[in-house]
Order: structure tokens, then sequence, then C-alpha cells
């Protein structure tokens, strides 16, 4: 009977939370879309107030947490407190607080939400722009006519559709466990709405960034799928193995890079000009402003999304453009050293314990995540990167090898949901 009643409860606690995230994975996506002119920021800071509230009343009403994980959790918070007072970035309370209730529940089921909630949103806002109600903000360039499809800024609805093709692929994983039996044909028809991503976002966006990432996703996301088949090429277990260093990697060269740039550097200068001029802009930044501990005031930045578009067509922009993409560096100046300290290890420390348990798919997909937030300011954003909702999250585990024995896959629980999807 207390076995009933607790699975009750779990499921309960499931529901509540997964409808608490709807609705503020609709706000967030929402303001990332021209629909943001009818939708009153009041309402934004509402729905953020009340998820922030919702969550912590979930945590401390429903989770059973011992006093380690207590200490844990309230230290995290305090730190995450103290950089979103000091930095001004709120969305950071609420997003760490997603992190942390969802124990409990399903991460198939997070992702299920969220591209359900994105995806309808950018069809929605694609529909919109295309008959005129909202803007569909353009640009002229050399490579041809950038589009943004309802969304602010051509390289933000790029990464929505980057952000949608992972969510994608984890939610197929399963189901690619039969093309071990079938011809592979059958596997590359799965993929047809990541080759379709790609295709837009080069197509019409010019986003070199989210084009290279979504090809290192896709050939990633092959490889650890038709990994059995390929188990005599030696280099791809250590791909596999080692995928949870990416994160570090990534963001130590971004990080790095930028901190030694150097026009005089040809190498630097033709990688920089290869990057659209993010190592200039990035060691700008560092050199205006530092690294704080705790992260410093909101940094004025002047970008090309939503209304000012219009300083790129007028020359101005040109000269007054200002703006940190890379997430690591972003995370870094604007929040302190000690908080991406503590993501960055932290995650990294999650994927490590995935790999351990011979559990590659989350690790593989991160890599291509990784890539992608060396060169855009998405990766603590649940509107894009939900992926990050799985460090709490009941999750199941695809155990195989990597070695030369190769099983058929086992899924099991990492908790005590088990009837998943």
């Amino acid at each position: 009977m207390k076995r009933f009643k607790w699975r009750c409860l779990v499921q309960n606690y499931q529901a509540v939370y997964l409808m608490i995230f709807a609705v503020y994975l609709a706000s967030v996506t929402l303001q990332t879309t021209t629909f943001n002119v009818m939708y009153p920021h009041k309402l934004g800071v509402l729905v953020e107030l009340a998820t922030l509230a919702a969550m912590f009343g979930l945590i401390v009403g429903f989770q059973a947490l011992t006093p380690r994980q207590i200490i844990g959790e309230v230290s995290l918070l305090a730190l995450v407190t103290v950089v979103t007072l000091t930095s001004g970035a709120h969305y950071l309370l609420p997003t760490v607080m997603l992190v942390l209730a969802a124990r409990q529940v399903s991460f198939r089921r997070i992702m299920q939400v969220y591209l359900a909630v994105v995806g309808s949103i950018l069809l929605l806002a694609f529909i919109a722009a295309e008959i005129g109600l909202i803007k569909n903000i353009t640009f002229v360039t050399d490579d041809g006519v950038r589009q943004s499809f309802g969304v602010v800024y051509t390289t933000d609805f790029a990464a929505h559709i980057f952000y949608i093709c992972a969510a994608y692929l984890y939610l197929q994983a399963r189901r690619f466990r039969l093309v071990m039996l079938i011809p592979a044909l059958l596997g590359l028809v799965m993929l047809i709405p990541a080759l379709l991503g790609l295709v837009v976002i080069y197509q019409f966006t010019k986003t070199m960034t989210d084009t290279i990432a979504l090809l290192v996703l896709i050939s990633g996301y092959l490889v650890y799928v038709y990994r059995r088949k390929h188990q005599h090429v030696k280099w791809l277990r250590p791909l596999l193995r080692y995928s949870f260093l990416t994160l570090p990697i990534a963001s130590g060269l971004m990080i790095g890079l930028s901190n030694i740039f150097n026009y005089q550097d040809k190498l630097l200068a033709t990688l920089n000009d290869a990057l659209s001029t993010r190592l200039a802009l990035g060691q700008n930044a560092l050199l205006a402003y530092g690294v704080k501990l705790f992260g410093q005031s909101p940094i004025p930045i002047n970008g090309w999304g939503g209304d000012r578009v219009n300083t790129f067509t007028n020359g101005v922009g040109l000269t007054t453009y200002f703006f940190i993409d890379s997430s690591f560096l972003n995370m870094l100046i604007s929040y302190g050293l000690l908080f991406t300290v503590v993501v960055l290890a932290g995650i990294t420390w999650f994927l490590y314990q995935r790999t351990r348990q011979n559990d590659y798919l989350l690790p593989v997909i991160m890599m291509a995540i990784a890539i992608s937030s060396m060169f855009d300011q998405h990766f603590l954003e649940v509107t894009y990167n939900s992926f990050i909702l799985m460090l709490f999250a009941e999750l199941p585990s695809y155990h195989t090898t990597v070695g030369a024995a190769f099983d058929q896959p086992i899924v099991s629980p990492r908790g005590a949901l088990t009837d998943e999807s």
C-alpha cells in the first residue's frame, strides 16, 4: 500500500513539474520570437517568479533529501543567488531551480515536453512571419539573404533548430536499437528531420556555427548508434570513452584563444575572421571587464537582434556592435570564475559518470552542444538547451560496452521510473 502511494506521489510530482516547466518554457520561448512585442514583459516576470516559487515548493514539500544533498543544494542556491544579484541575470535562479526540482521526473518526458512546446511555438512563429503577422527579420550579406523566420535573430533561429534536432535524436535512441537487425536505410530515414534541419540552417540562416555543430551531432550520433558494427575501428572507442571531456576542452580552447588573440599573429587573425571576429570581441571583453569571482554588474551589449537590426543596414552597427557570443566567455566574465568552474566541473563529472556506466548517448550529444556553445550564448538557457536538466532527472541508461564484447543494449533506469515510452 505504501509503495502504491509513493508511486502515485511520484507520478503526480512529475505531472506538476512538467506542467510548470511547459508554461515557463512557452513564456521564455515566445520572448525569443518577434511575438515578444505582443507579450507583456510583466507577464514574463510573473511566470518566472511563479516558476521559482513552484519549484521551491516541490523541492521542500516532496523531495526526501539526505543531509549531504541539502548542504550541496543550499550551497549551490546561495552561489547562484549572489551571482544573480551581482550580474542581474534573473533567469539563472529559475533555471537552477528547474534543475534541482527535476528529481523523480523522467528526462525523456522533459525532452518530449521541450520538443512539443518549442517546436509548436517555432512553427507558429514561422507561419505568422510568412503571412506578415509578425516580423521576419532578414539580412542581405555577401553570402546571400539570411532569414530568422519569426525569431529575433538568424543565429537564434539556427540555435533553436540545432537543439530541437538534438532532442529529437535523443528521443529516437531506443528505436535505433532495432536498426542493428534490419537494413541501415531505416536508420537514415529516422535521421531525415535532423538532416532537414541541417539544410534549413545552412541555406536560410548562413549560420556556420550551428551547421558545424549539427554535423558533429549527426556524425557522433551515428557513431554511437552503429558502434557495434564498427568495433574493429579502434579510434571510435576513445571517441566514445572520452566524449565527456569535450566540455572543458571546448571552453578552455575558446577562453584561451580569446585571451592570447593578437592581430599580428596571422594564424589567429585568420581564425578570428573565420569565426566572425569572435576572438577579438572576446579579448575586448576580457580586457575591458576582466574576470571576477562572483560575476559583475550587467555588461552593456549591442547586438543585431530584434529592432536593432536597423543598425546593420545603416552602417552604425559595424562600429557599435559588441556582443559576447561564446557561452563560456559570457559565463566567465558575467557570472564569475566560481560559478563557471562549478557548472563546467559539475556537468563534466556527471558525463564522466555516464561513461563509467557505459552510457555514451548524453556525452555524445553534449559533445556537439559544447562545440555550439563555443560560439553562441545559449548554453544555460532552457528554451534552447534543456539538456542541462539531465543532471538530477531520472535517466534510462543505455548500457553497451565499447570493447570487443558487444551485447544487445540494455535499458535500465537510474531511479524508479521504468515504464517510459
